[in-house]
């Protein structure tokens, strides 16, 4: 009984460490749009850091569609996290409004493209139907938190993009040669810690539970000695 208690708190305190290298961060990422009428593109969300096991989870957020008045076309909700990378101390993540990463012809969302997947005037190219796709791609430096800018890139291949068949795209001409369809490129981006991801409640009481059953176990092992 002993050892299964044991084994049983250790258990709950290994849960507890790693939860506690868990932290939820805010993510704001903007892309001055100097062609286009209403001004930048922004991506909002929140997204959640593990810094044990190198994972992000939980990537979620808003962007604008800045070729129209947000009456016309509102905001995208980007709430699909399909893609991320660790490569050294740089960790890159993407979140797309599908649950597709096609973004582009040919599929794939590589930087720099600008054809929208499934264009219509080659039926031959990506089954020729549209998915509407639109993606935010940033990335940060682990040790620090810190994000980096020209790493920052977004595609828009909805009808509020650049309609037809390209797409509003933003990317920095320093990491890819070239600026975005509007000669967009990014801004800025903030990453700011919002809280240590809680652990359960459910666990605290567990793990309180089990220390209560082991000190009355070994309370009635002393009397019986006694």
């Amino acid at each position: 009984m002993e050892k299964i208690i044991i084994s049983a708190i250790l258990l709950i305190s290994s849960v507890i460490a790693n939860q506690a290298n868990a932290a939820t961060y805010d993510v704001i990422g903007v892309f001055v749009e100097p062609v286009t009428v209403i001004g930048h593109t922004t991506f909002t969300g929140t997204f959640n850091w593990d810094a044990a096991t190198e994972t992000i989870s939980g990537l979620q957020g808003s962007q604008n569609v800045t070729m129209y008045d947000p009456s016309q076309f509102p905001d995208l909700n980007l709430n699909y996290q399909l893609a991320q990378n660790v490569d050294g101390n740089i960790v890159t993540a993407s979140v797309f409004l599908q649950n597709s990463t096609d973004v582009f012809m040919y599929g794939g969302y590589t930087k720099g493209d600008a054809y929208k997947y499934g264009i219509s005037f080659d039926p031959n190219i990506d089954g020729g139907i549209a998915n509407q796709n639109a993606y935010f791609s940033f990335a940060f430096d682990k040790t620090t938190m810190e994000g980096i800018v020209d790493k920052m890139v977004y595609g828009d291949c909805t009808a509020g993009g650049l309609m037809g068949v390209a797409c509003m795209t933003g990317h920095s001409a320093t990491d890819v040669g070239y600026t975005g369809t509007m000669a967009a490129y990014p801004s800025s981006l903030s990453i700011t810690e919002v809280s240590a991801v809680p652990v359960p409640a459910a666990a605290w009481l567990f793990g309180g539970a089990l220390v209560g059953l082991f000190q009355a176990n070994r309370r009635k092992n002393i009397l019986q000695v006694v």
